[in-house]
């Protein structure tokens, strides 16, 4: 070590420069940051659901659509109201990136006594259409709710659709002071751009003064708590630069690698500067005092990183590219931070540097609190824990929706909710449909609309629209018949087919591929929880074990969505038994003996079986995002473990007993392991602040892993360590 530090101090000029050269560096890469908007990132690769959905926009195009609401007072119904609604659906319509947009106002609308050319509005067009559409049931796009007119336009739109569509929508409606409501998928995804854009920019730095003010309090000078928290700032930066340069993109996910970075390797700066106050204040020099300190901390430091990195990188064995993504960026800017810990702490410390000591320090009367606790107390409470969290983990859920990605207060949670409420259903998922002979024969158009009913009879559906609901209503329309009828001659049915399908812009061209046999529709379900969508396919099922001549099969995002919460369990289940594998390996290395590398993986092993019991207990579901949280659990929590244990070793190697050595690494490791735990929790509480509720999670959860992992860590492993002969 002495002959490192003092080719350190040698080429310090030349390190400085290398430095400032590859921050620069950084930061220009992170100039070239794209943004990732994708929800099919959250799915697996793998999926039965995934097959239908590609087969499906295969046929008939994307699945994705776009709803527009727009509300009125009921007494606003007017020409002037039509004729704004035309304004909009021709701007849509227009558009480059769209397919086509369904809406009160097409070019025209022909039926029965109905004839109106909404490009040449007359007064009695607004009854002639108020009342055509009221023969229209679910399928109209003017709803009446609570004094109001709303007015729906449904936009499907092109694969190049994006978030710059989006914004022309949105200023061409705020320029008409139209009152408006935007959901959907493709909405809720691109509308992410600004959120990441808000998190990667604001919160990262927000982390670290939050950090600060913990770190300050345990190091005591300004200058110091600043040199600590460096390597893992300048580790955040590199990494961010890093996925710039390589070309790769930022998702809702990935953008928490840099928060990560900071809080999780902000640990090492903090114990190395603590080693290096408490070496100086026994009077020693300040190379001597980094010499020792690289000694007793320096490999446990490699260790903790490495841990670090297996815990994110065991994330991998799941199947969905949004955690593989955070789980090498994270492990990438772990990496990078240790690296920096090792250069740039003694390249600074060793320099016309002074540190100075805490004058107060409020984790001496917590590390007091704790050290009480040693021995009957603390396996007395562990136990009471333990009880706890095994009766909370029977009741853990892994739901995980799109809506679920958004807090309450932001614009796209209420718009979807308002939309849901005058619609009467949440985002549609799909029913794809293949027959034998044309879909559209009387046959199979009354086996699907009785599949249709039954559907909208279950309390998870709210309605259902198909082809043959259009054709079924535009016969009654016709024939004056009080409710929807398909007509039962082959005939008719053509010739109605054929006048709704020259209306260029009715959905049905969006809903039925005649010449491949095959149709889709549209199912709403009542929310978007697995037991609904479950509900909902076991009534597909039961249908095509009825009908052989049909094979009716459920699709969609959401549906993609399941899938991964139904793997959830199993793939953290592998996680945890990869991670804690690849962990006790390195605690064997490091320690070089086994039952000090066992009991070192115990209080990890509760912090992880109390995190589970916790989330049953609160409610929160496991799903890919607060998943993670048992990776930094894993691989942040040993660390505690590891510089407490190798600390007892160094100890235990000097000639002390178990109890001396305990007491001793007790001293030395109580500080900064307290201060590095409240931080990771303090520093992550960044994420309240988040629009994403996901990193809500992420920042309750850690509170509750740093907390029983110091516990842990600090009242069971010394209890046991005491004893060891």
């Amino acid at each position: 070590m002495q002959k490192y530090v003092a080719l350190i101090d040698t080429h310090r000029k030349f390190l400085y420069i290398l430095l400032i050269f590859l921050i620069l560096l950084a930061g220009a890469g992170i100039r070239r940051l794209d943004i990732d908007t994708d929800f099919t990132l959250f799915m697996p690769d793998t999926s039965e659901y995934k097959e239908t959905l590609d087969q499906m926009n295969e046929i008939f195009g994307t699945s994705q659509q776009m709803m527009i609401l727009l509300e009125a007072p009921e007494e606003n119904l007017s020409l002037s109201l039509l004729e704004n609604y035309r304004e909009l659906q021709k701007f849509l319509t227009e558009m480059e990136n769209t397919q086509f947009v369904s809406g009160p106002t097409p070019t025209r609308i022909t039926s029965g006594e109905t004839d109106v050319n909404f490009d040449n509005l007359k007064e009695n067009d607004v009854r002639s259409t108020v009342d055509y559409y009221q023969t229209l049931g679910e399928l109209s796009p003017i709803k009446h709710y609570e004094g109001n007119i709303y007015a729906v336009f449904t936009l499907f739109p092109e694969a190049d659709f994006g978030i710059a569509d989006i914004e022309q929508i949105e200023t061409f409606l705020a320029e008409r002071e139209e009152n408006y409501f935007l959901s959907g998928d493709v909405y809720m995804q691109h509308k992410i751009i600004a959120y990441i854009l808000s998190i990667l920019f604001f919160l990262p730095p927000l982390a670290v003064i939050l950090l600060f003010f913990v770190f300050r309090s345990q190091i005591g000078d300004i200058k110091s708590t600043f040199i600590a928290l460096l390597p893992a700032i300048i580790g955040a930066q590199w990494t961010v630069g890093l996925i710039g340069w390589s070309g790769r993109e930022v998702s809702m996910v990935s953008v928490l690698a840099p928060i990560f970075t900071i809080v999780i390797g902000s640990a090492d700066g903090l114990h190395f500067v603590s080693h290096v106050q408490d070496s100086l204040q026994e009077g020693q020099t300040k190379i001597k005092s980094v010499v020792s300190t690289l000694k007793i901390v320096g490999k446990p430091i490699i260790i903790t990183t490495l841990t670090s990195m297996i815990g994110f990188l065991s994330l991998m064995i799941m199947d969905t590219a949004a955690i593989n993504d955070l789980a090498t960026f994270a492990a990438l800017g772990i990496f990078l931070a240790g690296i920096i810990t090792w250069l740039v702490l003694p390249l600074i410390l060793t320099g016309n540097f002074n540190l100075a000591r805490p004058k107060a320090v409020y984790g001496n009367k917590i590390s007091a609190l704790i050290q009480k606790l040693w021995g009957k107390k603390a396996i007395s409470l562990l136990f009471v824990l333990l009880i706890i969290a095994g009766w909370g983990s029977t009741r853990l859920n892994t739901e995980f929706n799109f809506l679920m990605i958004y807090r309450e207060f932001t614009q796209v949670y209420q718009n979807h909710e308002k939309i849901q409420e005058i619609h009467e259903g949440s985002t549609p998922v799909f029913a794809f449909v293949e027959t034998e002979q044309d879909p559209l024969a009387f046959d199979n158009a009354r086996k699907i609309m009785a599949l249709q009913q039954k559907l909208q009879k279950q309390e998870s559906t709210t309605q259902t629209i198909s082809p043959y609901s259009f054709i079924a209503r535009m016969y009654a329309s016709r024939m004056e018949l009080p409710e929807p009828e398909y007509p039962d001659q082959q005939m008719v049915i053509n010739m109605i087919y054929m006048m709704i399908s020259q209306q260029e812009e009715n959905p049905i061209r969006n809903l039925l591929a005649r010449e491949q046999n095959t149709i889709r529709f549209s199912i709403f379900p009542l929310n978007l929880k697995n037991e609904t969508l479950n509900n909902i396919e076991s009534t597909l099922k039961d249908f095509n074990e009825e009908n052989k001549d049909i094979r009716v099969r459920v699709t969609g995002a959401q549906y993609l969505m399941k899938d991964l919460n139904e793997m959830m369990i199993v793939n953290q289940r592998n996680t945890l038994y990869l991670a804690f594998f690849l962990i006790f390996l390195m605690l064997l290395i490091s320690l070089r003996r086994f039952k000090p590398s066992i009991i070192s993986l115990l209080p990890i092993i509760f912090t992880v079986i109390f995190l589970l019991g916790f989330l049953g207990i609160s409610g929160i579901s496991l799903n890919i995002i607060t998943a993670t949280i048992f990776s930094i659990t894993i691989g942040v929590g040993v660390d505690y473990a590891v510089h407490f244990t190798s600390v007892w070793q160094y100890h235990k190697n000097k000639g002390l007993n178990s109890q001396k050595a305990a007491e001793k690494a007790y001293k030395y490791t109580a500080r900064p392991i307290l201060a590095n735990a409240f931080g990771l929790a303090i520093g992550l509480s960044a994420l309240l602040l988040s629009p994403i509720r996901l990193h809500l999670y992420v920042s309750i959860l850690m509170w509750v892993a740093m907390m029983s992992g110091v516990f842990f860590s600090l009242s069971f492993l010394p209890t046991v360590l005491r004893k060891v002969k």
